[in-house]
């Protein structure tokens, strides 16, 4: 995924640290890295905004309660699966 324009941060490295950065579970020197590349690169900032709708339709769906993390992958790769299935 890119949106062809150089950054400093490459997407792929932004993408590996997404779920980190939704769950405000990144360092601050990866924190500024990724809110820069999500404010230039529309692609990886719409993937950014899917695994946040994730989060949240997960937990209404769960009443708030945790899922693990095994359970929340595989969410992630059906929607995945089934939002590719609709961009082509």
């Amino acid at each position: 995924m890119s949106c062809g324009n150089p950054h400093a941060t490459p997407c792929i490295e932004v993408l590996s640290l997404t779920y980190f950065y939704v769950d405000g579970e990144i360092d601050e020197v990866h924190l500024l890295e990724v809110t820069t590349h999500l404010s230039e690169c529309p692609p990886c900032n719409e993937s950014y905004a899917a695994e946040v709708s994730i989060k949240a339709m997960v937990k209404r769906s769960c009443g708030g309660a945790e899922i693990t993390a095994e359970c929340r992958a595989r969410i992630v790769a059906e929607v995945r699966q089934i939002s590719a299935t609709y961009r082509d």
